[in-house]
């Protein structure tokens, strides 16, 4: 997935990762929401902050994120932690991890729930949530 960022126009292109790496980002999610009480139903219908809470503040995630983000790159150089050290690139990290999400996580959930009859609309960058 290739998009240019809103905040700084950077090119940014996120490649799916492992499957490997993507498991254990979906795992550490479920964990660290089950971990704070966060229905996903719940979130979803009602008010997203807390899943964003719950995810935002787990030092595992931002590993794991970090280990999906190996093979994407921002303004042609690989995504690490370092790109972050600019102060301009920060405005996109939010972003970017949002595609992430949406590249390696998405994929495993879009099957299980169309059988049990439920569209999960993953929103395009700018969308509200509501």
């Amino acid at each position: 997935m290739e998009f240019t960022s809103e905040n700084t126009g950077t090119k940014i292109v996120i490649n799916p990762c492992s499957f490997q790496e993507a498991f254990r980002l979906k795992s550490a999610i479920q964990k660290a929401l089950l971990k704070n009480n966060v229905s996903l139903e719940a979130a979803l219908e009602q008010d997203i902050t807390s899943l964003i809470l719950a995810i935002d503040s787990d030092e595992e995630i931002l590993e794991r994120m970090f280990d999906c983000l190996k093979k994407s790159t921002y303004d042609g150089i690989k995504i690490t932690k370092d790109t972050f050290e600019d102060e301009s690139a920060r405005g996109d990290l939010y972003d970017i991890f949002f595609q992430c999400l949406k590249v390696n996580i998405y994929p495993f959930f879009k099957p299980l729930l169309s059988r049990f009859g439920i569209e999960l609309k993953a929103p395009k960058m700018g969308e509200s949530q509501k």
